[in-house]
């Protein structure tokens, strides 16, 4: 669970705010049900405290049924777990009613770092106005916090939302829930007008069958410790107290157990139980590319990454792989489509980042290639950016007399000879076998070894299943983002690139994923 991330919701149920549409503005607090609701939050504050590291925990999202911020106590938790050096990021949802400025300094003075702080903000639009909620963002955002704010989708809500985006800072995304209850399906107009509100509506409307083999990230605690994957899903075997003994008692790596044979105290893992991910902090928590890309590592907290620049792979990335029984995963494709729509139309800079030669690379991703703006050919023997009606190109060359030397060992390695060229001039070379027969690592070896000494030097080659590729020892994606990101003027840790081979590992970390 390295990087993984952990969604707390104690038994609090009550709010200060009277909305007529939620059952907790209701019920008001016992002392009681408060005192419980505290002692269970610290008791779970210290043992995240405690395992947390062991567990691979890195943020906190309090997810509660009422308004938690109210209380000191969450702020104190936030605060110690907030000061644990392997902690990212800690949050929580709320309808901001709280002090900003008292809050934040008591925050502070228990110890909490505003820069790890995350508020996903609700707008509740019969409880306050405009201008007070968005007042409140700004003095978040002046005390450093960053956050994200929205409301429910309400058809009769839209022109108050739009007049939200327009007093809030260009830098708070507002995202827009779809509204369960309206008992009929958007118009058009609606769509659009909650699009242009929120870049990401669309992902509200789709529909996204569970997967709990994305889940492996994230951990839902109720406050009596029962376990879910997440706020929808099935209950898990064992608790969070158990748990956090087995880790204290065997500090290793987290081992998940898809189908646990034996009774122990170990969670049972990858168990969901439903058919659909029905809302963002179900789909939202899903371990995939499209929620790395858009909301970083930790996409729960609902802030945008905003990279200036994407560089994506595209066998295996951009293509989903072929499954076990033969068939594309299209529903990937499509929300990777979606979410390079949504990049595009916030003007982040796409680019592919790829082994196949640029017109294969075009040709293969033809129905989106508009999208883009060059990218990371040939394993970057080739780059390419396209800019205002320009394109500025930049090739690493091989000698012509490797090509000649290789087709004198076709008949012993079986291998078929491609050569990519540039007005002549070779870049790349492929030795192709038919039938899938991969390459090995010993065959590779003996077959540069046949080769004369000279034509070795300044090349490297690198298998991909039944295709040697061979390029300039210069050329690999992560020195084409370097160059990509010297002409556009910015730096590479201001992007985000996303591959799934070995050839991609450089890059990815080069980008800071």
């Amino acid at each position: 669970m390295a990087g993984g991330m952990i969604l707390y919701r104690g038994s609090l149920k009550s709010c200060n705010y009277q909305c007529s549409y939620c059952p907790f503005s209701k019920h008001p607090p016992s002392v009681r049900e408060l005192e419980q609701d505290r002692e269970q939050w610290l008791s779970f504050v210290g043992e995240l405290a405690q395992c947390g590291q062991t567990l691979g925990i890195g943020a906190l999202l309090v997810v509660p049924y009422g308004e938690a911020l109210l209380h000191s106590w969450y702020w104190d938790g936030l605060a110690q777990i907030s000061g644990l050096p392997e902690i990212d990021a800690v949050g929580a949802q709320t309808n901001l009613s709280f002090p900003v400025r008292q809050s934040m300094k008591n925050f502070v003075r228990e110890g909490g770092v505003a820069e790890k702080l995350r508020i996903w903000a609700t707008f509740h639009p019969e409880m306050t106005t405009v201008s007070a909620f968005a007042e409140k963002c700004r003095q978040l955002r002046e005390e450093g916090v960053a956050l994200s704010a929205g409301a429910v989708g309400v058809p009769d809500n839209i022109a108050l939302l739009c007049e939200l985006r327009e007093k809030l800072p260009s830098e708070i995304y507002l995202w827009i829930n779809k509204m369960d209850g309206l008992k009929r399906a958007y118009t058009p107009g609606e769509k659009k007008a909650f699009a242009e509100i929120d870049p990401c509506f669309s992902r509200e409307l789709r529909v996204f069958p569970a997967d709990a083999a994305q889940c492996h990230k994230r951990l839902f605690v109720e406050g009596d410790g029962r376990l879910r994957l997440c706020n929808i899903s099935r209950l898990l075997d064992g608790s969070w107290q158990e748990l956090c003994e087995e880790k204290q008692t065997q500090p290793a790596a987290v081992s998940v157990d898809r189908e646990p044979e034996r009774k122990e105290k170990s969670v049972s893992f990858f168990r969901c139980g439903r058919k659909r991910c029905s809302c963002f902090l179900a789909y939202g928590g899903r371990d995939n590319l499209v929620n790395r890309m858009l909301f970083g590592p930790y996409p729960l907290f609902r802030i945008p990454r905003r990279p200036k620049a994407v560089f994506l792979d595209i066998m295996g990335t951009l293509i989903a792989p072929v499954k076990e029984d033969g068939v594309h995963n299209v529903s990937a494709e499509e929300e990777i489509l979606e979410a390079l729509r949504i990049l595009f139309q916030e003007n982040t800079v796409l680019f592919f980042a790829t082994t196949l030669p640029y017109k294969e690379a075009v040709s293969r991703c033809h129905t989106i290639r508009h999208l883009f703006s060059g990218g990371v050919f040939a394993a970057g023997a080739h780059i390419v950016l396209q800019k205002d009606g320009r394109t500025k190109e930049q090739f690493y060359y091989l000698d012509d007399l490797l090509a000649t030397a290789l087709s004198a060992l076709q008949r012993e390695f079986s291998f078929r000879l491609l050569t990519s060229k540039n007005s002549g001039r070779l870049y790349k070379i492929t030795l192709f076998r038919a039938g899938r027969r991969p390459w090995s690592v010993r065959e590779g070896e003996e077959l540069f070894c046949a080769l004369p000494g000279p034509l070795r030097s300044g090349v490297r080659y690198f298998a991909e299943d039944n295709c040697l590729q061979i390029v300039s020892a210069q050329a690999d994606k992560a020195a084409g983002v370097r160059t990509i990101c010297a002409w556009l003027g910015i730096l590479p840790c201001e992007t985000f690139a996303a591959g799934d081979s070995q050839e991609d590992a450089e890059m990815t970390e080069l980008c800071g994923n």
